[in-house]
């Protein structure tokens, strides 16, 4: 996470806060897609983080409409 933080905020401008805060990829877990915690001040968040992962591991594996990978 420390590597990929620091190529984050200085190949592409995140902040560095941000760049800790991702929770997975997506589909498969090493996907272009990702989930980044842009909450704050939001109590039991860390609760549902299982949840949101796998419902994003799904939504991107299988698609919106024709079950198909999520790009982009």
């Amino acid at each position: 996470p420390k590597v990929r933080s620091k190529i984050l905020s200085e190949e592409f401008g995140w902040d560095k806060d941000f760049a800790k805060k991702i929770w997975c990829f997506g589909p498969e877990t090493s996907g272009p897609n990702m989930v980044v915690d842009m909450c704050k001040g939001v109590q039991y968040l860390n609760e549902v983080r299982d949840s949101v992962v796998a419902a994003f591991q799904w939504a991107s594996k299988e698609g919106a409409l024709a079950e198909e990978n999520m790009r982009g």
